[in-house]
């Protein structure tokens, strides 16, 4: 298998996502020059009529997804001391994002779960993994 040393962790919170980050993880204690960035995305899509409501859901998303971000980031310090870690809150279309972030960081890999939440606070979706895997110019290694 190719030593990647650039990878890119797409995480919401889901079962699946925690299988991908455990995979960054068994990679990173493999390849202790391992660069790691965990990102999530933001999209609340609902159909909301009121900007101050939208503005209020979003804040309360945002602030929810850098706390767990900070408790990744935390985990990690104590898994892979010796890594380079990231941690961003992207917002947007999760897919284009994604890739978007990996090109622009020059990720040689984007690690993520086939599917994620459910509801409003949905982030990824099916959809999300298949748009990834169709748009993004680096391998996509997606957990099931």
């Amino acid at each position: 298998m190719k030593k990647y040393s650039k990878i890119l962790v797409a995480f919401d919170g889901s079962e699946l996502s925690i299988k991908a980050l455990n995979e960054a993880i068994a990679m990173g204690k493999e390849n202790e020059a391992l660069e790691i960035d965990v990102v999530t995305a933001l999209n609340p899509t609902a159909q909301i009529s009121s900007a101050l409501v939208y503005a209020s859901i979003l804040n309360e998303l945002r602030k929810e997804a850098v706390d767990m971000l900070a408790g990744i980031s935390e985990k990690l310090s104590v898994q892979l001391p010796n890594h380079k870690v990231k941690t961003k809150v992207l917002e947007g279309n999760p897919g284009n994002e994604i890739v978007e972030y990996a090109d622009e960081n020059d990720r040689d890999l984007i690690i993520m779960g086939s599917r994620g939440l459910n509801g409003l606070r949905e982030w990824f979706l099916g959809s999300v993994s298949h748009a990834v895997l169709q748009r993004s110019h680096c391998p996509v290694l997606i957990v099931k």
